[in-house]
């Protein structure tokens, strides 16, 4: 499974925090506290267990593909979304039934900045038969 988020902007990275709630429950954090200060622009994001690195802890983030990416930890996301604990790998889906409601939460997690998911989101799931 992957998921891409397209022409994703922000003013302070940093503060982004986004959780993948799939129809079952399960959920992982895609990208929590990442990015440093440098604001981002039209990016897009495919996240992946499979990609050759995470999101960057400090620096820029540019468009390309990662695997989830967690800094920090102690994130707490409001209701409607689940409590913790929250998984950390997109793996956490395999075996379930992908049918029913997703749901993508985001939250800026201080105030002062601003940002969006112009292109919106999506997701790719593959499959395999016996």
């Amino acid at each position: 499974m992957t998921v891409t988020l397209t022409s994703m902007s922000h003013t302070f990275p940093d503060d982004i925090d986004i959780l993948l709630v799939g129809p079952g429950g399960q959920n992982v954090i895609l990208m929590s506290d990442a990015g440093g200060s440098a604001d981002i622009n039209n990016v897009t994001l495919t996240f992946d267990d499979d990609a050759p690195t995470f999101l960057p802890d400090n620096t820029q983030i540019v468009s390309g593909t990662f695997k989830p990416t967690n800094f920090g930890g102690a994130d707490v996301f409001p209701a409607p979304a689940p409590l913790p604990p929250y998984g950390s790998l997109l793996n956490v889906f395999n075996g379930t039934n992908p049918n029913g409601t997703w749901s993508l939460f985001v939250v800026d997690d201080l105030s002062g900045d601003s940002g969006s998911i112009a292109g919106g989101w999506s997701l790719t799931i593959t499959t395999t038969c016996p």
